[in-house]
């Protein structure tokens, strides 16, 4: 290990803890920043879970200046775990795998499942050569396949891997880049956007890959219904008077329908049962979270994010929503907040 890496770990060693606790300005509600903001933080990128299913561990990545480095973190008391560091780590590969026992992500070529109790850690595939991988590493929720971007010029190819030990496949092929990849929960579909902010879906094996056609504007976030047979997205109209709103999708009937204006939702997440949205307002005046209930069209604020850019908080929700997690660069450098809403909102099946 290079010495700036063996510094950076002895802040940031096994068992250590960065919690700060305070209240929010603007609620008076309790929020926990989880790392320091004298050294960068990164919850994984979206779709990727950064949480796992019992709401007990959050997997993150910190970085030393000069490379990043993957962790987990004990939700019961903020203890820091190390993960094995390989070469080339991309944060924003970082994900659980679908039992929750491993960690998954890429260093350079390679993708990598790393245990999280032993902290063995095996190869499981490579990119090919002369392709380049692109933005994050996805899961299907049953566990049998894992998903990412490779790139050569102006093409993607959505890369399938029957998990674990199957080959990488080519699944759909693309023009230009591939954003915000999302398997759906209960059928052999895909979604994904382009830098457009145009969103598209496919079958697994590519069959049925159309546009989906959404309101004049641009998607800025896009994820299933619980139960696979809509979409959901965040949506900035093309009129710049009008305010960002989350739209609903029917699959096969193409019925789409507005599920409620927001007060500029930069970035957004829905809860387990999609009873609750999660968003971060990219509003000067009022740079919170905040969420919005889906049955009353009404929002309100959890606390504020004061993000430089609203759009890169990742807020999302524990698996049975009585947490929510976000990023902000609010008190330095980028951390990791935290807020229990166990009063707030209901909780649902992790």
């Amino acid at each position: 290990m290079a010495q700036s890496r063996r510094s950076f770990l002895a802040g940031l060693a096994v068992g250590s803890q960065e919690w700060v606790r305070y209240q929010d300005p603007a609620t008076e509600f309790d929020v926990r920043r989880l790392t320091s903001p004298e050294h960068e933080s990164l919850l994984p990128a979206m779709p990727a879970r950064s949480v796992d299913r019992a709401a007990r561990n959050l997997l993150f990545s910190a970085s030393s200046g000069d490379s990043w480095a993957p962790y987990s973190m004990a939700l019961s008391n903020g203890q820091i775990k190390p993960l094995p560091v390989v070469e080339g780590y991309a944060p924003e590969t970082l994900t659980f795998s679908f039992d929750d026992r491993s960690a998954l992500l890429f260093g350079g070529s390679s993708l990598i499942q790393v245990a999280l109790g032993s902290l063995h850690h095996v190869e499981l595939a490579k990119v090919r050569p002369d392709w380049t991988r692109s933005g994050p590493l996805v899961t299907t929720d049953d566990g049998q396949s894992l998903f990412y971007v490779e790139t050569q010029g102006s093409s993607s190819h959505i890369r399938r891997m029957r998990y674990p030990k199957g080959a990488p496949e080519t699944a759909v092929e693309v023009s230009g880049a591939v954003q915000c990849l999302t398997p759906n929960p209960k059928r052999a579909m895909l979604l994904w956007l382009n830098d457009a902010g145009v969103l598209s879906v496919a079958g697994f094996d590519g069959a049925g890959q159309r546009r989906v056609e959404t309101p004049p504007g641009r998607v800025l976030q896009a994820q299933w219904a619980p139960d696979g047979q809509a979409l959901v997205y965040l949506l900035e109209p093309a009129e710049s008077n009008q305010l960002n709103a989350i739209r609903e999708q029917g699959l096969d009937s193409k019925a789409d329908v507005l599920v409620a204006k927001t007060s500029q939702f930069a970035a957004f997440t829905r809860n387990a049962n999609s009873s609750v949205f999660l968003g971060a307002s990219r509003s000067k005046a009022s740079p919170n979270i905040l969420v919005l209930l889906r049955a009353t069209k009404r929002e309100f604020t959890l606390c504020e994010h004061k993000a430089k850019n609203a759009a890169l908080t990742a807020p999302t929700f524990s698996a049975n929503s009585q947490k929510v997690f976000f990023q902000s660069d609010r008190h330095g450098k980028m951390a990791i907040y935290m807020m229990g809403v166990e009063k707030l909102i209901e909780k649902t099946d992790s």
